[in-house]
């Protein structure tokens, strides 16, 4: 046994997720640099108008991404952990392959759906046939977005070193490449292009990677086994998981993209880039809450199979931390944010520093949310949670067409923000009120 696997087996739970947490804030953090750079500077590049057009085209990309997204890896890590914690490599194999089958059918689907779809969402949000192109340039990206399951496997062996590495890959490319079209003074298709690419690498990355550790730690098939022939109905409850989580991400979808066009159409591009540019800032929360909910969710997983009480520790502690970070970046925001805006992009973006504050409290309930979230998937109660979110994106996206029709911009963070604070105290009432027994089936 190595002694990175020794390490993995001693450490307590909330040790580990703190030490993986750790691994990706900090391949994160990295990323959340180049990202700011990358994003301001063409911001100040473009223009608020122009800046709005490619922030309106990287929301329908991943808009469209996100709908056909079944979140495969957290699959692999809920029905993968029992097989890797008897050395079951076999079902892990046909899990593998069954993942990787959905993964590959919905990239295409992505694809054609976004090609389609691109002449008749484009003029709804102030594109003309020029914009349209690109746009539909750019979704050509989502052919590389089918790494859900390599995505799995890492996190399954713990791997959330390379997760951190994979992470720095794209905004290194769009920082990179940002600043040499700044420099040369290049027109709003070189930009469109860089952050293809650097979502393409990115992907691939990724792909290439959890194929090469899946080669490497669990092997091809022995002499005589076939895989090709894996199914849902050897892993109870595994499609209804993969819907649930389907729908699941789709709920997050509403506020994270969807607003981006809902603003396009209501406001224009420029708004909509200046509320873009507002929920990109704001990410320095939003995106560890993600990482949060994929750490912790390998120990929650375990912890609740086998009884242990270090399950609540890690779900309310974690909790509790996020609140209180997103808090600080709530002040700063608030006191300096119009001056933080002047320095970044210019003289016409200060406009979103209202918002700004609002996105970054609504990232802060996010934060708080986030290993609740997965200690409910944990449980067996993603169905419910999945129910709890589609309120609350449901609640969003009525706020946000009747505040933002009302207010303006400002309308857009009061619904984020608002909508944002129900799920963390639903998923605390759920979690307390459900009894320590056998993990129930997905619904």
């Amino acid at each position: 046994m190595s002694e990175a696997d020794t390490s993995t087996k001693v450490q307590s739970p909330m040790r580990r997720v703190l030490g993986n947490l750790g691994l990706l804030v900090r391949g994160r953090g990295i990323a959340a640099v180049m990202s700011l750079g990358a994003t301001t500077l063409m911001a100040r590049a473009l223009g608020p108008t122009e800046f709005g057009m490619v922030m309106l085209m990287q929301a329908y990309m991943l808009l469209m991404r996100g709908l056909l997204n079944f979140q495969s890896f957290e699959a692999i890590v809920r029905y993968g952990v029992p097989a890797l914690d008897t050395g079951d490599n076999r079902t892990l194999r046909r899990l593998t392959t069954v993942c990787r089958r959905v993964d590959h059918r919905a990239s295409l689907a992505a694809t054609a759906l976004a090609l389609v779809a691109a002449p008749m969402v484009g003029p709804l949000v102030g594109m003309d046939t020029p914009h349209v192109i690109l746009m539909s340039g750019y979704s050509l990206a989502l052919l590389a977005t089918g790494n859900g399951t390599a995505n799995g496997i890492l996190r399954l062996f713990d791997l959330f070193d390379v997760l951190g590495r994979q992470m720095v890959i794209g905004p290194t490319i769009r920082f990179i490449g940002v600043v040499i079209a700044w420099w040369l003074n290049g027109p709003l298709g070189v930009f469109v292009l860089i952050w293809a690419v650097a979502a393409a690498s990115e992907d691939l990355y990724l792909s290439w990677r959890g194929g090469r550790e899946y080669q490497r730690r669990v092997g091809p098939p022995a002499d005589g086994e076939i895989v090709s022939d894996s199914h849902f109905s050897e892993f109870p409850g595994l499609k209804s998981f993969l819907w649930v989580t389907y729908w699941q991400s789709n709920m997050d979808l509403v506020r994270k993209h969807l607003s981006t066009l809902l603003a396009g159409s209501l406001l224009g591009p420029a708004e909509a880039g200046l509320l873009r540019l507002a929920r990109e800032l704001s990410s320095l929360l939003a995106k560890p809450a993600v990482l949060i909910r994929q750490v912790v969710f390998l120990d929650l997983t375990r912890t609740w199979h086998q009884g242990s009480k270090a399950f609540d520790l890690v779900a309310y502690r974690t909790a509790l931390l996020g609140g209180a970070f997103g808090l600080v970046f709530v002040a700063v925001g608030y006191f300096f944010g119009d001056n933080l805006l002047l320095v970044l992009t210019g003289k016409g973006f200060v406009a979103a520093a209202p918002v700004l504050t609002l996105m970054l409290l609504a990232a802060t309930f996010d934060l708080t949310a986030s290993s609740l979230r997965s200690a409910a998937y944990a449980i067996g109660h993603a169905g419910k949670v999945l129910r709890i979110y589609a309120l609350s994106a449901g609640a969003y996206l009525a706020l946000f067409i009747a505040l933002t029709s009302w207010l303006g911009l400002i309308g857009a963070g009061i619904a984020a923000s608002a909508a944002a604070a129900l799920p963390p105290l639903a998923m605390v009432w759920l979690i307390r009120s459900s009894k320590r027994g056998a993990v129930s089936t997905p619904r």
